[in-house]
């Protein structure tokens, strides 16, 4: 392994990104179906809803600190100055429906950051905040706009019209097709069958990935938000209990901050090769033995009720986040990250309307009701 002062980190450069030339005609159909998901959630559920990340589990309010000490590849951006900044953050699970919290899947973190100035990333923001959106699996599950566009958009539209009984029943065929059948030739489940049949663990003992990389100052990285404190650490790969119910999340994590606090490390993984370390495959591992991941923050949450009406209310239909609403030295990027800023956006604006909703990007954490 090289050592970490002899590396070489890859120039952030705008010509890193080769979108394909009907890459915008292929983010128009994918909206255009997505938007048809919205209706027919909106239909059932009588509210707008995401229509990724819609049923959420616990609003936090907390602080990121980032340290004195970081080298000078890290301290860049946001974290170029030392500092302890507000946040919000929100739990969910990354479903476009309302599901049982007893079905296995990926699970999302936003952390929106407060106080933060500087160049935006999209013109026109006013907004002094900074989202990180993550997820529970490490690589994204689609390579770029043009796969999720034909493999990730005919599960989501299937998945958006199965019920949870016959969804369990399919997550339980597919483990065991996985492990007695497949597992038997040394191979496994597609990553996007895949995570319906990992364990379903507490969500506060969970890693965090950004899966898609982003702009990090004169770099580029990839982000990891790991549990730190002794009780979030000790959840982590404990199973949720079968009989806790369809609200199993949301109860342990109020379960859990009616009694403790809890610090997350924020990790960042800077980019030394393009061809190893690419940027519009969002599909590729990014070896942790040539770079990696090295804390750059501090998340953290002192005990708390996460999970108020009002506080519910504020996360679920005031709040948005999307990974473009930052500093222009943590632009998102890649195919997948091109996606979602114009998905999310549109997403927002649905939402917002069909429930006459503010949106509103708050200024002060006070705004976060208690």
């Amino acid at each position: 392994m090289t050592d970490v002062a002899e590396r070489t980190y890859v120039r952030y450069s705008p010509d890193l990104e080769t979108p394909r030339a009907d890459e915008e005609q292929i983010i128009d159909r994918i909206i255009a179906a997505l938007r048809g998901n919205n209706e027919r959630a909106y239909r059932t559920y009588k509210r707008g809803l995401r229509d990724a990340h819609a049923k959420s589990h616990g609003i936090l309010r907390g602080e990121l600190t980032v340290p004195a000490d970081l080298a000078p590849e890290l301290a860049q951006g946001l974290f170029a100055t030392p500092g302890t900044y507000p946040v919000i953050a929100r739990l969910s699970s990354t479903s476009g429906v309302i599901r049982s919290d007893q079905l296995r899947g990926v699970r999302g973190l936003g952390i929106k950051v407060l106080g933060v100035h500087g160049p935006r990333a999209l013109p026109g923001d006013t907004a002094t905040t900074q989202d990180f959106i993550m997820v529970t699996h490490r690589e994204f599950l689609f390579a770029d706009a043009h796969a999720y566009l034909t493999v990730g958009m005919p599960t989501a539209m299937a998945l958006a019209r199965i019920p949870d009984p016959l969804l369990r029943r399919g997550s339980t065929l597919l483990a065991a097709v996985d492990q007695h059948v497949l597992g038997r030739f040394g191979r496994h489940l597609p990553q996007n069958l895949a995570v319906f049949v990992a364990p379903n663990t507490h969500i506060l003992g969970e890693p965090f990935y950004s899966s898609a990389p982003l702009r990090w100052g004169d770099y580029v990285a990839k982000l990891e938000y790991v549990p730190v404190s002794p009780e979030a650490a000790a959840l982590r790969g404990t199973t949720i209990d079968p009989k806790a119910g369809v609200n199993a999340h949301q109860d342990a994590i109020v379960d859990f901050f009616a009694q403790h606090g809890a610090t997350y490390e924020l990790r960042a993984q800077l980019c030394t090769d393009p061809a190893r370390m690419p940027i519009e495959d969002a599909t590729v591992p990014w070896p942790e033995e040539q770079s990696p991941h090295r804390t750059v923050a501090t998340v953290h949450f002192a005990p708390q009720d996460p999970y108020t009406p009002e506080r519910r209310a504020y996360g679920d239909d005031v709040l948005s986040f999307n990974s473009w609403r930052g500093l222009d030295a943590h632009r998102p990027l890649g195919s997948i990250n091109r996606l979602k800023q114009r998905v999310y956006e549109a997403s927002s604006n649905f939402r917002h309307q069909v429930n006459n909703a503010p949106r509103v990007e708050p200024g002060d954490v006070s705004e976060l009701p208690r």
